[in-house]
């Protein structure tokens, strides 16, 4: 059973207002907790079901990567230099800007500071710091090695962000641009086809096919009713494509097809290949066990699909197979990563391997994005000519004819 999620605002004793949520028991668990640190509580409601998901969904409450990596790379210089927990967790505060990560670590100190580990810390805190941050800092806990393991943890976000932020930048690229042209067309449609069908009228023009298509369009637009049936119609779309990803079985259908488009869907194979890979030989350097390590990596993946696959890899590991059987068997994975697994598991150096998986992927992505470019921006400038081409074909084609009457 789940810890229900509370949402809480109070003050400091400066008058700083507070906001924020937290996993207890009950509402007196709460208001013991915040007392511990000097809050003055003036508000907790237990956060519904529905404003639960609403905040999935927008990552209300959730820090951004951005802060999140900023802080894992400061808090890890901060310990590696023999600064004691607490004083690192202080500075850590003191430095981010983000408003969620900035309560969420308040929290962490409070516990640090009643006897609690860090990792259990971090641990009630499941919005602001997943499962793999968790277990990896409870595995450098372990171990002896957190100022090792935060720094692993602080590149492995580093990769991460960086290979996020490559694939959407080729992702979004075609989109702006189809969206510039489709906007440009429109513009054309609606406003200066209209103005050449006035003299065409006036002047009893025979008309083309085309040119008649164009302006019966050019007269649809120009309607209001028509635009509100459109974007209520583009709306309508977006909602019957979003709608069923808030479920398990219609997030499961739409990333298998977002897993088949043509050019889209090879380049976040890799992607997901690569992120998979290099969390679990993070994961594995830092002391956890491969069945622990696969467990972790599931909720993360970044695609229901590969999570769904990890899951039989689970439990075929957990039944005693070796890791190449049920990652061949999915079907998903590069038969070179499979081949390099193997080699890792019979040589005893899989975190090797799964590293060497990460980078030739992440260096494939990026040389596959590179090609995107080159070829996508020439293909999308002469998709846009030929449109914007037929638009004037087909308006200068009668104008020609009649100049060709008025001069005779």
């Amino acid at each position: 059973m789940s810890v229900p999620v509370f949402r809480y605002a109070a003050r400091t004793i400066e008058g700083e207002l507070v906001r924020g949520t937290t996993e207890a028991e009950s509402v007196d668990a709460v208001l013991a907790g915040l007392r511990t640190r000097a809050l003055f509580v003036t508000a907790v409601d237990r956060e519904t079901a529905i404003a639960r998901g609403v905040g999935r969904s927008l990552r209300a409450g959730s820090p951004r990567r951005r802060a999140l990596l900023a802080f894992f790379r400061s808090f890890s210089t901060l310990v590696r230099a023999g600064i004691p927990l607490r004083g690192a967790l202080k500075v850590a505060i003191e430095r981010t800007s983000d408003a969620a990560l900035r309560e969420a670590l308040r929290s962490v100190l409070s516990d640090v500071e009643h006897g609690a580990s860090l990792s259990d810390a971090m641990g009630k805190r499941s919005r602001a710091f997943p499962k793999l941050y968790v277990a990896m800092i409870r595995a450098g806990e372990a171990g002896g090695i957190l100022d090792d393991v935060l720094e692993r943890l602080a590149t492995l976000l580093e990769r991460d962000a960086e290979l996020r932020k490559k694939v959407r930048a080729a992702l979004a690229y075609p989109v702006v641009v189809l969206l510039a042209a489709s906007g440009l067309v429109l513009f054309l449609i609606a406003r200066i086809v209209p103005a050449f069908a006035q003299m065409f009228d006036s002047f009893h023009v025979e008309l083309p096919a085309s040119t008649r298509l164009l302006i019966a369009a050019g007269e649809f637009l120009q309607q209001p009713a028509a635009w509100a049936g459109t974007l209520g119609g583009a709306a309508a779309l977006a909602l019957a494509t979003l709608a069923p990803a808030r479920t398990e079985r219609g997030a499961a259908l739409l990333d298998r097809v977002r897993l088949h488009i043509p050019v889209a869907g090879p380049l976040l194979h890799k992607a997901i290949t690569a992120r998979i890979a290099r969390m679990l030989a993070t994961l594995l350097r830092s002391g956890i066990e491969l069945v622990g390590a696969i467990a972790v990596v599931v909720p993360v993946a970044g695609s229901p699909t590969y999570a769904a696959a990890l899951r039989r890899v689970d439990v075929a590991l957990r039944e005693g197979d070796p890791l190449t059987v049920p990652l061949e068997a999915s079907r998903l994975f590069d038969p070179l990563a499979v081949a390099l697994i193997r080699v890792g598991e019979e040589t005893g150096q899989l975190d090797e391997m799964l590293l060497k998986i990460a980078s030739y992927f992440e260096t494939d992505v990026e040389a596959a994005i590179a090609t995107l470019g080159a070829v996508m921006e020439p293909a999308l400038i002469c998709a846009l000519g030929v449109v914007v081409g037929f638009i004037v074909f087909s308006v200068f084609l009668p104008l020609y004819a009649l100049i060709g009457n008025v001069s005779k």
